[in-house]
């Protein structure tokens, strides 16, 4: 009988080797990744977790655990949803990378970040877990240089919280252990709940600790940059809210609610504030994702039972706008040659798809009307001024900075070409900005589309496992 996460991870490592191997035959290599990201979504999906299944004619039992010496590797019914989401967007994320040229070495190291982000939302303890996220982030480095040689600033800035953030959880692990050993003593709990808070501070990234993502913005190239953005914060987030159902004591010694919206105003400020200030298309994508992360994490913060929904509803809407946006973005800063604002005048004359999804993409962000996040974004300002209505206008003028910044980015790429004549972009490309397009207008109008699948994993999320 093989394991669910056996299975898992031996695929994932499988299919990286073969792609790496046909990394020059892209289109190629875009399709595999790709189709093993989707399928392995849909096995996942449709897979029983309490009962062997066949898979190729072999026993495959999804919730049967992966044990070696103290640690283990377990698909719970929540980690599945977020596994599920990971991998469905992956599969998007591949195909527009072959259209926007993100680099060859996307697809195989994608498919390796998958299966550490995999390792990082099943493993236990938990206090093993940030050690996963490191190896996560060296692995990221990869995709983020994309073969280029040079500046290296955007990799180690995405390295560098991480990595100081693992001593804290190993301080706090230590404090845990011994915390036992003399139970009317609580000081074990109260020191490792402040190491744990710091440890979550340097992984979460927020305001002011922000200083990757306009690196990475300016660096990476801009679908790849999506990737690691809409990836690797679901899953710090997956891991904070098993943190707080494992250690009911950590919400007790911390309001972790109270924190949690701090640190989502302040971020989603600053976000919308430089956003509307951006010359370049990577750093407005930056700042514009960054508001739209703080406005998760306050949706996180909202411990009432219309939270979570809305939570998992913006984390699905904002992915769609996020890979909307960088796919515009990298088509227009692949055929214009640079992202500058005063560089890609005339782009709408010669990709006037790219240019829509970057504009639609970005106003996605900022939770325009006609747009993905619109619904989910008016029912989490309701709920933030339910409990401080000056909070809701906050984040109301940091939407209002994000749609300055796009509309400056949409206005210049108007006018006659700034340069020597530019391709036009080909019909694939078109066609793919286009469907992005739609889909966030279909979900804008018709949002009961995502009622079933939220409905799916709101219960499993709910009764988050330890």
């Amino acid at each position: 009988m093989i394991s669910g996460p056996l299975l898992l991870l031996i695929l994932l490592f499988a299919v990286a080797v073969a792609v790496y191997l046909l990394r020059r035959l892209e289109p190629l290599a875009a399709l595999i990744a790709s189709i093993a990201s989707a399928l392995i979504a849909v096995g996942l999906w449709r897979l029983p977790l309490d009962a062997p299944a066949r898979v190729a004619g072999r026993p495959v039992n999804l919730g049967m655990p992966l044990t070696w010496e103290d640690i283990t590797l377990r698909i719970t019914p929540s980690s599945r949803a977020l596994l599920v989401f990971l991998f469905a967007m992956a599969a998007v994320a591949f195909i527009l990378a072959w259209r926007t040229y993100q680099g060859r070495s996307f697809y195989p190291f994608g498919l390796l970040l998958l299966a550490l982000w995999s390792m990082v939302v099943l493993l236990q303890p938990l206090t093993l877990t940030p050690l996963a996220v490191v190896l996560a982030a060296v692995l990221s480095v990869f995709l983020i240089q994309a073969g280029r040689p040079g500046d290296t600033q955007g990799a180690w800035r995405q390295l560098l919280f991480p990595a100081l953030a693992v001593p804290f959880f190993l301080l706090a692990a230590w404090y845990i252990e011994q915390a036992p050993l003399n139970p009317d003593d609580t000081s074990p709990y109260q020191v490792a709940g402040w190491l744990l808070i710091i440890g979550f501070a340097l992984l979460l990234q927020p305001a002011p600790l922000h200083v990757a993502v306009p690196a990475v913005a300016g660096q990476a190239p801009p679908v790849v940059a999506a990737f690691l953005w809409a990836g690797g914060q679901a899953v710090t987030l997956f891991l904070l809210q098993r943190f707080l159902v494992t250690y009911p004591w950590l919400s007790d010694a911390l309001d972790s609610a109270q924190w949690l919206l701090w640190l989502g105003i302040f971020t989603a400020i600053l976000g919308g504030v430089m956003a509307g200030a951006q010359q370049r298309l990577g750093r407005l994508l930056g700042y514009a994702a960054l508001f739209d992360y703080g406005v998760l994490i306050v949706a996180l913060g909202l411990r009432g039972t219309a939270g979570l929904p809305t939570a998992i509803w913006l984390l699905v809407t904002r992915t769609v706008a996020l890979l909307t946006m960088a796919a515009g973005a990298a088509a227009i800063r692949h055929y214009m040659t640079s992202d500058a604002f005063d560089r890609i005048r005339g782009a709408s004359s010669r990709m006037p798809w790219a240019v829509a999804a970057m504009i639609a993409g970005g106003f996605g962000l900022a939770g325009l009307p006609l747009t993905a996040q619109f619904a989910s974004r008016w029912a989490l300002l309701q709920l933030v001024a339910e409990v401080d209505p000056r909070w809701a206008l906050l984040l109301l003028a940091g939407a209002l900075g994000v749609t300055v910044g796009v509309a400056r980015a949409g206005q210049a790429t108007f006018g006659e070409l700034s340069h020597s004549p530019v391709e036009r972009e080909p019909a694939v490309t078109a066609v793919i900005a286009g469907l992005l397009v739609l889909l966030g207008v279909c979900l804008a109008i018709f949002p009961q589309m995502l009622t079933g699948p939220v409905a799916a994993v709101i219960l499993p999320l709910s009764v988050l496992e330890p």
